[in-house]
C-alpha cells in the first residue's frame, strides 16, 4: 500500500480499533485500540494473516467467520463496505461482542486491501460497577471478577427488589468435567478455564444482569425483566459462547462446554428457592449428555 505510513499516523490516535490487511488479508497495521479490545499487541499481530485465527472472529452462533464468512474477504471482493456483529477471542480467553466495518481500501482503481475498525459492544454493568465501589473485596469474587457467595446471600433479595423489573430469570451454569481437566492440566490451568468462562459470561449479559460465582465451577446469574422464550435464548447464547472460549496461551486438547438450568422466578418467590430449582434443572441436563439447556417452570 502506498500509503500505509500516512494511514498509520492517522489511525494511531483513532478512538476505535483499526487493522488494515492487504488483498491476502496479511495484517499490515494494527492500532493501539485495537490492541486495548483484543489484548493483542502489534507485534503478536502485524506481518500475520487474519485467517491465522489471532482474533477468530465467531457469529452468535459459534460459526468461525475467519474461515467461512469473513467481512474482509467479502469487503474485498465485492468492493463494498460490510458490517457485522461478531464475538472475537480476547488473548485471555475470553469472547467478547464487536461490532465490525470492514472498508475496501483502493488505489489506482484497484482493490489492494481492506481497513477493519471494530468497537467494543459489551454493554458496561452498571450493577456490578456500583456495588463493587462500595465494598469490592467483601461482594467480588477475587479469581473471576463476579460476585460472591456473600453477594448472593447479603444483596441480591434488595437489589431485585429495587429494580422492581417484571419478571427475574435464573441460570444456573456447571462446567462440564472440571474435575477432568483439574486432574489432567493441574489446578492452576482449571482456574484459567474458570476465568475465562466467567469473563465471556460477564462480556456477554446486559447491564443489571447479575453474574455471581456460587462456589468452585458452579456460576448463578439473574437475568433482567425476562421472559421463558428471552431467558432460554440467552441460556443458549452463552452455552455457545462458553464452547468456543479457552485459555489462549494453552496447549492442551479439551472440550469446554457446561450444563445450565434455567427458571423464572415466581411471584414474591426466594430468590435462593429459584436457584434451587434452577440448580435441579442443571443437574437434568448433566443427566440428558451435558453441554445443555433445561428449562424448569
Amino acid at each position: 500500500m502506498k500509503h500505509l505510513e500516512q494511514l498509520t499516523t492517522l489511525f494511531d490516535n483513532f478512538h476505535e480499533a483499526v487493522y488494515i490487511v492487504d488483498e491476502k488479508r496479511k495484517i499490515l497495521y494494527f492500532n493501539p485500540e485495537a490492541s486495548k479490545i483484543s489484548g493483542f499487541s502489534k507485534g503478536e499481530t502485524q506481518g500475520f494473516f487474519c485467517y491465522d485465527n489471532i482474533l477468530n472472529h465467531v457469529d452468535s452462533y459459534g460459526k468461525n467467520l475467519c474461515l467461512h464468512g469473513c467481512p474482509l474477504v467479502d469487503a474485498i471482493k465485492e468492493n463494498k463496505v460490510k458490517d457485522h456483529m461478531v464475538y472475537l477471542h480476547h488473548k485471555l480467553g475470553h469472547r467478547v461482542k464487536v461490532h465490525v466495518r470492514a472498508i475496501p481500501y483502493v488505489e489506482d482503481g484497484k482493490v489492494v486491501g481492506a481497513i477493519e475498525v471494530f468497537t467494543d459492544e459489551t454493554q458496561k454493568n452498571l450493577m456490578q460497577d456500583e456495588i463493587s465501589v462500595k465494598n469490592k473485596l467483601l461482594l467480588v469474587d477475587r479469581l473471576t471478577g463476579l460476585f460472591n457467595k456473600a453477594f448472593l446471600l447479603d444483596e441480591v433479595s434488595e437489589v431485585i427488589y429495587k429494580q422492581k423489573t417484571k419478571t427475574y430469570g435464573v441460570l444456573f451454569l456447571d462446567i462440564d468435567n472440571f474435575k477432568d481437566i483439574n486432574d489432567k492440566f493441574g489446578h492452576l490451568f482449571g482456574d484459567d478455564v474458570l476465568i475465562a468462562v466467567s469473563k465471556t459470561i460477564k462480556s456477554n449479559i446486559g447491564p443489571n444482569d447479575l453474574p455471581i460465582r456460587f462456589g468452585g465451577e458452579e456460576l448463578v446469574v439473574f437475568i433482567d425483566n425476562a421472559t421463558q422464550e428471552s431467558l432460554i435464548e440467552t441460556a443458549e447464547f452463552l452455552r455457545v459462547m462458553i464452547s468456543q472460549s479457552r485459555p489462549r496461551e494453552q496447549k492442551y486438547s479439551f472440550d469446554l462446554s457446561v450444563s445450565i438450568g434455567a427458571t423464572l422466578m415466581r411471584k414474591k418467590e426466594k430468590h435462593m428457592d429459584a436457584i434451587h430449582r434452577a440448580d435441579l434443572a442443571m443437574y437434568s441436563a448433566k443427566h440428558e449428555g451435558k453441554n445443555k439447556v433445561v428449562f424448569v417452570i
